[in-house]
Order: structure tokens, then sequence, then C-alpha cells
């Protein structure tokens, strides 16, 4: 098998970290492409040309991240989304808020990288006020994933580190030191260390 990731893609980190978590390393091949050169082999996995994406030994190609890492899950008995309940219910929400946050944090980046006068500020904004009102939320729910080893707070994780990445001066750890205690955990970590973008990115 083979994963398509950009070293700097939030879910495709999500997706590499997850590997790592479940000692998948020798089974599925990492193949790092730059979408915005759009790749015929990334086009032909997926044709939306959006990383990450998953070639299986059998059966069409896997596209976005939450499929992807349920699917890397049933590869072993080392279940990091739990199959059934309400446990399985939360992890699958707090990857969808932490989903939501890497979103938020993309869309304020691709407008900030515009041109001065072609930005609009509503939606710089808008961004803004989305990820400060996740953050809020997250450090409200904090106890029910703050010290746990799962797919969700794998997910928050990697959110919270992009953050860093893409929007440093937010410097969010003042306003939430405690969310920043549980991203240190997860940076002692192998998944996350080993996963973390160039700093050059």
């Amino acid at each position: 098998m083979q994963l398509f990731y950009s070293p700097t893609s939030p879910y495709a980190r999500k997706c590499r970290a997850l590997i790592i978590e479940k000692s998948l390393e020798s089974k599925i091949e990492l193949v790092e492409v730059s979408p915005l050169d759009d790749p015929a082999a990334l086009h032909a996995a997926n044709p939306l040309g959006k990383v990450p994406a998953l070639i299986r030994k059998s059966g069409p190609a896997l596209i976005n991240s939450p499929l992807i890492c349920e699917f890397i899950d049933t590869l072993n008995d080392d279940r990091w989304i739990p199959a059934n309940g309400e446990s399985r219910i939360l992890v699958l929400r707090q990857q969808a808020v932490a989903d939501g946050l890497m979103d938020l944090t993309i869309g304020r980046r691709i407008e900030k990288n515009r041109d001065a006068k072609l930005q609009y500020p509503l939606w710089v904004e808008r961004w803004e006020r989305g990820i400060a009102r996740t953050l809020e939320q997250l450090d409200r729910e904090r106890g029910q994933f703050e010290r746990s080893v799962d797919h969700g707070a794998l997910s928050i994780a990697v959110a919270l580190s992009y953050l860093d990445l893409r929007y440093a001066e937010l410097d969010w750890r003042s306003a939430h030191p405690e969310l920043g205690a549980f991203l240190e955990r997860w940076e002692q970590r192998d998944s996350i260390r080993l996963t973390a973008p160039p700093t050059s990115a």
C-alpha cells in the first residue's frame, strides 16, 4: 500500500501519525508529492488532486483523512477508533472538531497569502473568530481527551500543532496553557515528533 502525502498537510500528518502509533510502517509506503505540481500518480488515486490518498493492494484508492484513518485502524488489533458505542462517537467528534480547526487555519492562511490589496478582512476575521471559538471549546472539553491515547486526542494534537505552523502569531498557548501542556505531551511521542513539518515550511 502507498500513502500519498505532503509534509505540511495536517490531514496527511494525521494518517502518518496513526501509522506510526500502530507500527504499520512496513505495510504502508509513504510517497511524498506536491499537489500543486499536479502529479499524475496522485490524480490517478484522487481526481480531487488532494492529499492524503491511500492506494490499497485491492479495491479503489481511499481519499479523505477520516476514511483513510478508519481503514488504517482496521489493519491490526490495536484499535485507536472504538468500534461502536458512545466512545466511538466521541473520538469521531473530536476528529471532526480537529479537522474543522485545520480547515479554518488553512482558510486564513490562503487569504493572508493573497496580495494585501486583494485580501478580504471579513474572511480573515471570520476564520480567526472560528479558531478562537474552537480553542475555547477544546479547552472546556479537554477533560474528555487530555489524558487519552486514541485517535481523537491524536487529531487534536495535530490540529493544534498546525496552528503553530500557520498562525504562530496567535500565541494560543498564552490563553490556553492546559491545551499547550496537552500538545507538549503528544510532542514527546514518535508519531508527532517524526511527522513534524519542515522548519522551512
